[in-house]
């Protein structure tokens, strides 16, 4: 039985009510609520396990109580420990984790473990828990096994694993460190991709970036021909980081407006660890920007999730800018070599290395019109062969971003995790008013208004067919005073922010929840204390898409697509920041 089962069956048989025992416990009614539901399960802590067990017999209100308070504490701890060094939690962390840098889909590890695969996704969502657990880690550790036949697989573990290659080489001490890394707290925000990506698009203000960076104040030379020797060569890891360096140098100072071709899957983890040089290649890429040049980027998402998302949050100044096109490549390009091609209007750079070895790769650089033409030729063969990773929409893009919106509102099961309080519960006299409030005009208001009204017609005919879960921050008055939840009219692609009082934010919450049993149930809405973030919209669309909105500086959408993405934002799940005792 797991926790969520038991717990409830103790309340039940006890007679013990959920406030009295979040009372008695020293937790709160929303924390207990999600250990009942089985959205979380409590860590392996004795102390708390112990509060829990005393609290129901304490709050016992049946005649003669079945049971003692030594006795639930002591299935508990069961139940939590099952031989695990860490909370079940912490293990369901690890093994989704493990199973998104190794490529491994519910759907396959259903088969390998001849489970239903809505059982398996019951598993990794904490609902469920498998009987005997250390088969079903072996049934895990084997499948991982068996894929680190493929050499890229054997260095992507290693990478997980923070390990050299060649201590996993050997099949037994391979199962030894993987059982281990399963069993170990590896809570730090480098292991939580998705939620790092979110933190750093809620934080992020272009303005202030540009500001502490000095971005506004940067002179871009004028356009002019530049002399350049035919054929420059770069070899090693210093030589490697000027070339693409001189490239910037060389793009930004040249006449021709032509789009910008970046793509490179030679690992750049050595030339980032170089601080000095982190920030010149941070400067170059904005200097392409301010010089109004558009990036077409192909990203390399042939590698474990964790270094992937952190190699997108690099790209978050630039996404915010609207002038990048992101790509990839639906398979990798091969184990032996890696390669770049970086070609703008008047120069390009090419480089290649052996994989595993990128410090002891060469680039050429040169403006030689035969193999400046071939380079664009071959550019435009790649980017043919790519798909888009994600689309950026800024607020003048909005038209495309509710063309490409009201196609995903069509069907699909979703959930929805929103920092804000969306607008579709407003009546029109309402919205109307916060329209004049905001300074436009009847006809301004009217495009608004129409544009409201299509997102909740695209709502209501969504939830006839599908579920939607909306989980939107609760918070108390002393959490509101900190950081204010409002409304954001932002899933429409605009930028209005009406901020509330805490007053008119429980009011606008009973709104929601009014409005949500008037769609007979299929759209749910569930008050979120662990939602930090207060920009951000985030909407899973399972197997589909992701939208991830923010609300402000400035407002932009990203659309994503990607599967591997899609289904590491499917598993996030906000956590309360704040210790629950």
């Amino acid at each position: 039985m797991d926790f969520s089962t038991q717990l409830q069956s103790y309340m039940k048989e006890m007679g013990v009510s959920a406030k009295n025992l979040a009372a008695a416990a020293g937790i709160s009614v929303s924390a207990l609520s999600r250990y009942r539901n089985g959205e979380r399960t409590p860590a392996n802590d004795e102390e708390k396990l112990r509060a829990l067990a005393d609290g129901i017999a304490g709050c016992a209100t049946v005649p003669e109580p079945p049971y003692t308070a030594e006795e639930i504490y002591q299935e508990f701890s069961n139940i939590i420990g099952g031989g695990l060094a860490v909370s079940y939690e912490v293990y369901i962390r690890n093994l989704k984790q493990l199973m998104e840098v190794m490529g491994i889909s519910n759907n396959e590890l259903s088969r390998e473990l001849a489970f239903d695969a809505s059982y398996i996704s019951r598993i990794l969502s904490g609902k469920r828990r498998p009987s005997e657990l250390r088969g079903f880690n072996q049934q895990i550790v084997s499948l991982v096994n068996r894929k680190c036949s493929d050499r890229k697989a054997l260095e992507t573990l290693a990478g997980l694993l923070k390990k050299d290659r060649s201590e996993l080489v050997d099949e037994k001490k391979r199962e030894e460190e993987v059982y281990f890394w399963l069993g170990s707290n590896k809570e730090d925000m480098m292991q939580q991709p998705v939620r790092n990506f979110l933190a750093k698009i809620d934080a992020f203000d272009l303005e202030e970036y540009n500001r502490m960076n000095k971005f506004d104040e940067m002179k871009i030379p004028s356009p002019s021909h530049v002399s350049l020797p035919k054929r420059k060569v770069y070899i090693g890891l210093k030589a490697m980081m000027e070339a693409q360096l001189d490239f910037f140098r060389l793009t930004v100072t040249n006449k021709s407006e032509e789009p910008v071709f970046l793509y490179n899957d030679i690992s750049m983890r050595e030339m980032m660890q170089d601080a000095d040089f982190t920030r010149k290649w941070i400067y170059g890429m904005s200097a392409l920007l301010r010089r109004g040049l558009k990036l077409q980027i192909i990203h390399d998402v042939h590698r474990p999730m964790t270094e992937m998302m952190q190699g997108l949050e690099t790209y978050i100044p630039m996404y915010m800018a609207g002038q990048i096109e992101p790509f990839y490549l639906t398979r990798g390009q091969g184990d032996l070599f890696s390669h770049l091609l970086w070609v703008s209007g008047g120069v390009v750079l090419m480089g290649e290395a052996l994989s595993g070895y990128p410090m002891e790769g060469m680039h050429s650089l040169t403006n030689h019109s035969v193999e400046l033409k071939y380079a664009r030729k071959r550019a435009k063969r790649l980017k043919d062969k790519a798909l888009p990773l994600m689309r950026i929409y800024k607020e003048e893009d909005r038209v495309e971003m509710l063309r490409e919106q009201k196609e995903l509102m069509e069907e699909g099961e979703r959930k929805i995790i929103s920092g804000f309080l969306p607008f579709f519960a407003m009546g029109e006299d309402e919205t109307r008013k916060i329209l004049e409030e905001k300074g436009f005009d009847e006809r301004q208001s009217q495009v608004i208004l129409r544009q409201v009204n299509n997102y909740k017609r695209s709502l209501t005919g969504l939830c006839r067919k599908d579920k939607v879960r909306l989980e939107v921050p609760e918070v108390t008055a002393e959490e509101f005073r900190k950081a204010p939840v409002s409304i954001s009219f932002a899933g429409i692609g605009r930028n209005i922010i009406c901020e509330l009082s805490y007053q008119e934010y429980q009011r606008h919450l009973e709104q929601l929840k009014k409005a949500a049993k008037e769609t007979g149930g299929n759209l749910e809405i569930v008050p979120n204390p662990a939602l930090t973030f207060r920009n951000l919209s985030v909407s899973v669309i399972y197997g589909k898409a992701v939208i991830v909105t923010k609300s402000k500086a400035p407002l932009c959408s990203f659309i994503i697509r990607h599967p591997n993405m899609v289904r590491a934002f499917e598993q996030y799940t906000p956590e309360a920041d704040e210790e629950e005792n």
